[in-house]
């Protein structure tokens, strides 16, 4: 029996961590996927044919492996499948009485499913109530509308059994339909001829652009650039949206900053200042209200999305905020615009404070140092992000920062991991 700690790669233990650190991966992108309120991504069943199909594709192509952002490529697909299958359905009730007929009273389930179409039996049943009727003949099932159509409606599925055509197309099916588009989908992304550009179809560049160029997955957008354009050697492709730039601006936030890191300090009389650190390394991503802003706002970085390149997702950049009043100063925020600007009319939104709330919120980094400025005076420094080395879903944040005031004098490096 293996030893559960062995440290040999190819053990069944090793091979049974390493698929649950991959299914609890999984399992944390789908619990961030497209937050809306009462979305139909995280609803329980949804929740759960994506995180199959995740797992069973990344363990059938362990080469690949699971990647940021895969689970917003297969969500638009199994969405356009979820809405087939609505559709289907209200065909079926506004043409209720062509399309149920006595197979219908069958359940897979009751008779197996190797259960067998008596199309004589049911021909003649048909007949028996038409005579039963009179001369008042009335088209009871798509056999007599059409017994051509009919036939190729009850078709022998791929499990053996004899279904409607439209129970392939339901959603019994939709996983393994979900599974097989998004299969062809990363195959063809990886330069496979035998797909190529009928897979970039514009919905999804526009859905999938959107949703995973922004929000916490921002610097790991890339991958979608080189996934749809790239292999394809789409020359005219368009990235939407095509520019972000990244801001910078400081806030007063003392209650939320003594409920939730300060309080370390005294935990029912035990000190647990030790997690007071942890706590303060970890990003905040929470709605900042716009009277809490302290300072200017500072543009750290303007990119070109287009043409930027898997390193362009490192950098340093200087900033200055100039204070606007005296007040205090807790945390610097930072948030996000981005622009459409190869629309026939610019368009963009901003994910700031001041502006209307999205889900993406804004970033908060909490300070050590609790600084006293007056209306005028400048904090000056730098930020510095990066993928983390060890695990690139991760984000590694420097921010050296230095006050020289009438009532406040300090330089400071403070280091953050945004997961």
């Amino acid at each position: 029996m293996d030893n559960p700690l062995s440290q040999n790669p190819d053990s069944t233990w090793s091979q049974y961590f390493r698929n649950a650190e991959l299914e609890k991966m999984v399992i944390q992108d789908l619990s961030r996927l497209y937050p809306e309120h009462e979305s139909y991504f995280h609803t329980p069943g949804c929740q759960g044919m994506l995180r199959r199909i995740l797992l069973l594709w990344c363990l059938r192509h362990p080469d690949c492996g699971y990647r940021q952002g895969m689970h917003g490529l297969l969500a638009p697909l199994l969405y356009v499948l979820h809405v087939d299958v609505e559709r289907l359905l209200e065909v079926r009730k506004l043409y209720e009485d062509l399309f149920i007929d006595k197979f219908d009273g069958f359940s897979f389930e009751e008779n197996g499913v190797a259960y067998n179409f008596d199309f004589k039996k049911f021909a003649d049943s048909v007949e028996d109530e038409i005579e039963s009727q009179g001369n008042s003949k009335q088209v009871m099932s798509l056999y007599e509308l059409d017994p051509e159509l009919q036939a190729v409606v009850l078709l022998s599925d791929a499990y053996g059994a004899e279904g409607e055509l439209g129970i392939v197309l339901s959603e019994k099916f939709m996983e393994h339909n979900a599974y097989c588009m998004f299969d062809a989908l990363m195959i063809g992304a990886h330069g496979s001829d035998a797909y190529g550009l009928g897979l970039l179809n514009l919905f999804l560049l526009l859905l999938i652009k959107a949703k995973l160029l922004l929000g916490s997955y921002k610097l790991h957008s890339l991958q979608s650039k080189f996934l749809f354009l790239h292999p394809c050697q789409v020359d005219d492709g368009v990235v939407l949206p095509d520019e972000a730039s990244l801001y910078l601006t400081a806030i007063e936030d003392a209650e939320y900053k003594d409920d939730k890191i300060e309080f370390w300090n005294n935990v029912f009389g035990f000190d647990m200042s030790c997690i007071k650190k942890q706590a303060m390394m970890e990003p905040l991503v929470n709605t900042v209200d716009q009277k809490q802003i302290v300072t200017n706002c500072h543009l750290l970085k303007t990119m070109d999305i287009s043409k930027m390149v898997l390193g362009d997702a490192s950098f340093t950049a200087p900033f200055k905020l100039i204070a606007e009043r005296d007040d205090y100063i807790h945390a610097f925020v930072a948030y996000f615009d981005v622009s459409f600007t190869k629309c026939h009319k610019l368009m963009g939104f901003s994910t700031g404070p001041r502006s209307r709330a999205t889900h993406w919120k804004q970033t908060v980094l909490y300070l050590e140092d609790v600084l006293t400025i007056c209306e005028g005076e400048t904090i000056i420094g730098s930020m510095t992000v990066a993928p983390n080395k060890k695990n690139p879903r991760d984000v590694d944040i420097m921010v050296k920062y230095s006050l020289s005031g009438r009532r406040c004098v300090v330089s400071r490096v403070q280091f953050y991991k945004m997961r």
